[in-house]
């Protein structure tokens, strides 16, 4: 029996991951110095207020004891174990689960997913159909290495502030959100700034643009305050037979991306 571990940035709530039978490890964050655990989604409180009236806000990855524990568990009789976690490039969560997973040899696998949120959702919801499928754990892993290739992440924020703090954003260039300039990044396993827009139709208007024409899944996300109404339009217009789902971001992924932001993943066929 294959058993899917991933972090909690992929987003699932409690029905998600029991309805799939994956397993969940907590990323943490501080707020003021005092650690909080991120739960599945829906189960977080009110972590924007306790946001706002912090004055320091961090992400920490979990221990690999976190990751040994649960394997040691999943991997009894015979048990195997396909481990999927946030992209390596934000987050010392791929490492922690490595070396987590090397006292049980090829029992236990671990996979960069190269991204988060709505993309590793995107990246675990295709293991499990794989998993459902039959397929070994060697012929997972294998696919998930092409699936990767057709997984993207577009988004804007609000300020640039929350990723230059945690360290995430690479090659900034002249990206900027002065007066009603927005940047427009990508994740490809490490952040990346494309370039600067103003005005709010033409942020809808390039964020749609990067999307594939043989995209089949899109998750629309966003943080708190933001609006998505005008890319939720925009993106049914040109994508009418493609299922969107809705997204509010978790309390560890708010605390890099801000309020105000939005973005969204998408898989092609």
């Amino acid at each position: 029996m294959i058993t899917i571990v991933t972090d909690t940035s992929v987003g699932y709530s409690r029905a998600e991951t029991e309805s799939r039978g994956v397993r969940l490890v907590s990323l943490a964050y501080l707020i003021s110095g005092i650690p909080h655990s991120e739960q599945p989604r829906g189960e977080n409180g009110d972590f924007i207020a306790k946001m706002r009236g912090g004055k320091l806000l961090k992400t920490s990855q979990p221990a690999p004891f976190a990751f040994s524990k649960l394997f040691e568990e999943l991997t009894q009789n015979g048990g195997e174990v396909l481990c999927i976690t946030l992209s390596g490039a934000l987050s010392g969560t791929f490492s922690s689960a490595v070396r987590a997973a090397e006292p049980f040899g090829k029992s236990v696998r671990v996979v960069d997913s190269g991204t988060t949120d709505g993309g590793l959702h995107l990246l675990v919801d295709e293991a499990v159909n794989m998993v459902v499928g039959g397929l070994t754990l060697d012929g997972i892993c294998k696919n998930l290495l092409e699936l990767k290739k057709k997984i993207g992440l577009v988004f804007s924020v609000e300020s640039l502030e929350p990723l230059k703090r945690g360290g995430r954003l690479v090659a900034a260039g002249s990206a900027n959100t002065t007066l009603n300039t927005r940047p427009i990044l990508t994740l490809d396993g490490s952040l990346t700034f494309l370039h600067n827009v103003r005005g709010i139709k033409p942020r809808v208007q390039a964020l749609v643009s990067y999307l594939p024409d043989t995209t089949r899944r899109i998750f629309l996300m966003k943080s708190e305050g933001a609006d998505t109404s005008a890319l939720e339009s925009a993106l049914s217009a040109r994508f009418p037979y493609v299922k969107i789902h809705l997204r509010t971001v978790g309390p560890v992924l708010t605390v890099h991306v801000g309020e105000g932001a939005l973005g969204v993943a998408y898989i092609c066929r």
